[in-house]
């Protein structure tokens, strides 16, 4: 019976994330680009360049047909990782791929892909703390039913590829901390040199997990030399593969690590956020900019839990702290292992939000240099799912499934009815007519559904403008090439058959209801999310197409 069980338990879970990723199968291709994805891309490049010049001097030819790739010397975002993008750069350099949509599709599907292996690692991290199969795959359901998270994990090869490495991490940290075992230290050092060489600012997380190592140490009078040993190994080998994986820093490790945090800590964009119906300068966002963004895009239901499990960890902490000092003692300060993963993931949470804020870091399009913090804020959630499903429905344990139901159905309703546009996902507590409080397509995503749209309704050559920042060169890029074939972007509203408008302006100029329209164009056809308007084509009337 009991292998039966087992056996149920496994086909049920093999079920549910094939499911997932044959969802990721069927829909990668409906995204668009973000703004800055050919930036990622020559990242990519300029490290690849660097490398074949080192170990394959023969090779150097297959990299020219790439033009204008900078020297790795002289390139100037020397801050950015490039574990995802010199990978993605290799493939595109053997495969020989040279069809602008291939290698961006390429990027896309990989980009899933890792985001999939991601939820595993979430699901043995809520199981490994809840010792429930039930809240491992309620667990990846909330992640993988947050319509922003769903939507970028397409296409964000930045922020969603950092976060997938910080749950990855997160789960060697865990490991890490419990066994002290030198494979552990060695795995945990693997993932955390990956996660800090996609973006530095991960290194806040090996230092708070030797943190909580150390004091695990003083707390246990049986530790031994092998635990100190352990740490010892993390520390060597981390440092280690952060430079191997690094390529900027080969010839000069120290020197060039501390370049890396100057150009962090001098990151000044002179742009604006459209924020709260007002423009403000990215470098100088109020300190609530953060808590609203993630207020006003995360599932309400999310939110309500993870207010509830915050505030019961956050006194059973207090409640610890207190009698540390009663005691003299760190046994106190968490009793078991589980209670050491809720304080991870409440200082995981929290130190990024607090040092950002102190820091005046400046901040732009949402919260999205912050999803690396999502996991422990689920992780949160959970918490107080669970504890409301033990303590306040103890003897109606069946109403957990409905607050699930009721919890998931919805969201998956509405990504399902707004597809592909899950990225403009706002909450009730915002209001109506969020395009008047807050930035929408901010990287120009939908703008591929509106030459789509264009392309498909004409059938003859189109000449398109647009009235924002976004890039519509870049847009172009993803469609087929005989639809691009058919689009001749133009600078110039006299010239142009159409205009796109996605609402972004980044100078700080125009609202997005302020836009002025010359008088001889008309609303062609508008892509909307909850009836507010994030797209809109422009005609001119003045030209005969067919």
């Amino acid at each position: 019976m009991n292998l039966l069980i087992y056996l149920k338990k496994n086909i049920f879970l093999y079920l549910f994330f094939t499911t997932i990723l044959i969802i990721g199968f069927l829909i990668f291709k409906d995204y668009g680009l973000y703004l800055d994805e050919d930036n990622s891309r020559e990242n990519g490049l300029v490290s690849l360049s660097y490398v074949i010049e080192i170990f394959f001097p023969t090779l150097t030819s297959g990299i020219e047909q790439f033009t204008n790739v900078p020297n790795i010397h002289d390139y100037y975002q020397q801050g950015n990782g490039v574990v995802f993008d010199a990978p993605m750069a290799f493939f595109e350099l053997i495969f020989n791929i040279n069809d602008s949509r291939t290698f961006y599709l390429f990027r896309h599907f990989f980009n899933f892909i890792f985001f999939f292996t991601s939820l595993i690692f979430f699901y043995k991290i809520v199981r490994k703390r809840f010792n429930s199969l039930f809240m491992g795959v309620v667990g990846v359901l909330f992640l993988f039913f947050t319509p922003r998270i769903f939507a970028e994990s397409f296409y964000n090869t930045k922020d969603i590829f950092f976060m997938s490495l910080f749950i990855i991490a997160l789960f060697t940290a865990i490991n890490f901390l419990e066994k002290k075992t030198y494979k552990s230290a060695l795995l945990f050092a693997l993932a955390t040199s990956l996660m800090i060489d996609t973006r530095i600012v991960g290194i806040y997380m090996p230092i708070l997990v030797c943190f909580f190592y150390i004091i695990d140490l003083l707390r246990d009078k049986n530790f031994t030399k092998r635990n100190i040993f352990s740490l010892l190994i993390f520390i060597f080998f981390s440092s280690i593969f952060i430079i191997i994986f690094w390529p900027f820093l080969w010839e000069q490790p120290i020197q060039n690590l501390i370049a890396v945090f100057q150009n962090l800590a001098k990151h000044d964009v002179d742009i604006y956020n459209f924020y709260l119906g007002e423009y403000v300068k990215a470098k100088n966002v109020p300190w609530h900019y953060l808590l609203v963004w993630i207020s006003v895009t995360t599932p309400l239901f999310y939110l309500i839990f993870f207010i509830i499990g915050f505030f019961l960890i956050i006194r059973r902490f207090i409640s610890r702290l207190l009698k540390i000092e009663e005691n003299e003692s760190y046994n106190d300060l968490w009793r078991g292992k589980k209670e050491l993963h809720d304080l991870i993931y409440v200082f995981t949470f929290l130190i990024p939000l607090f040092v950002v804020s102190l820091l005046g870091s400046t901040l732009y399009d949402g919260w999205r240099h912050l999803y690396f913090i999502y996991p422990s804020f689920l992780m949160i959630c959970l918490f107080g799912l669970n504890y409301i499903n033990t303590f306040m429905f103890k003897k109606f344990y069946q109403v957990k499934y409905f607050i699930i139901i009721l919890t998931i159905l919805p969201l998956g309703y509405w990504m399902y009815q707004h597809h592909p546009n899950q990225n403009i996902f706002f909450n009730i507590l915002v209001g109506k007519d969020f395009n008047n409080k807050f930035e929408m397509d901010y990287w120009g995503i939908s703008n591929k559904g509106a030459l789509e749209y264009i392309i498909k309704n004409n059938n003859q050559i189109v000449k398109i403008t647009n009235i924002n920042t976004s890039d519509l060169n870049l847009s172009k890029n993803i469609l087929e090439k005989i639809d691009r074939d058919r689009i001749e972007i133009v600078e110039n509203f006299q010239d142009a058959d159409f205009i796109i408008n996605n609402f972004r302006d980044w100078n700080g100029l125009t609202k997005p209801q302020n836009y002025k329209i010359p008088q001889n164009y008309v609303i062609y056809h508008e892509i909307k999310v909850d009836e507010v308007v994030i797209n809109r084509i422009y005609k001119n009337k003045n030209i005969i197409l067919n």
